[in-house]
C-alpha cells in the first residue's frame, strides 16, 4: 500500500488544491462535494454508516445521522474517496458490503489525507494535543491519533 498510499494521498492533496481548499481547516466537505456535483443526503439508517450511489449523472453520498458529527465527516470523506479513486459504484440492495477490502483501505487513506492533510498537521501539531487537533480538524480523537501515528508524531 506504500506506493499506492502515496498516490492516494497526492490525489487528495491535488483535489484540495484544485478547489483552493488546501489551507481550509476544517475542510468543508459540503462545498467540495457540490463542486464535484455530488449530493450529500442524510438518513436515519443505523445499519450503514454511509454509501455512494451513482445513477447516470446523479451522484449521492448517503450518510447516517445516527453517527456522531466527526464520524459522519469521515464517512463522507471516505465515500468521496471511492468516487475520486474511480472505484466502481458497487452498491446493490442485496449486498451493501460489495467494496473490496483494498478499496476500503484506499478510501480510508484518502479520507485521512483529505480531512487531516499532512502538511497542515506538521505545521501545527506541536502546539496542540490530540484532542485539540481533533476538534480543529473536525475528526474524532481516535482518527486524529491514528493519523498522527501515520505521519510519525
Amino acid at each position: 500500500m506504500t506506493n499506492n498510499g502515496t498516490r492516494i494521498r497526492v490525489m487528495a492533496r491535488t483535489l484540495l488544491g484544485k478547489y483552493g481548499m488546501e489551507r481550509m481547516i476544517p475542510i468543508r466537505l459540503s462545498k467540495l462535494c457540490r463542486k464535484l456535483g455530488i449530493e450529500i443526503c442524510h438518513s436515519k439508517a443505523r445499519h450503514i454508516d454511509g454509501t455512494l450511489f451513482i445513477h447516470g449523472d446523479r451522484k449521492i453520498i448517503l450518510v447516517s445521522t445516527a453517527l456522531p458529527y466527526e464520524r459522519r465527516r469521515f464517512t463522507v470523506a471516505h465515500e468521496l474517496g471511492h468516487y475520486v479513486l474511480g472505484h466502481p459504484a458497487a452498491f446493490s440492495l442485496d449486498s451493501p458490503e460489495s467494496w473490496l477490502p483494498r478499496e476500503e483501505q484506499a478510501a480510508n487513506v484518502f479520507a485521512a489525507e483529505l480531512l487531516m492533510p499532512k502538511t497542515a498537521l506538521q505545521s501545527i501539531h506541536y502546539k496542540h494535543d490530540t484532542k485539540q487537533l481533533a476538534q480543529i480538524f473536525g475528526v474524532s480523537p481516535l482518527a486524529m491519533q491514528i493519523r498522527l501515528e501515520e505521519i510519525g508524531r
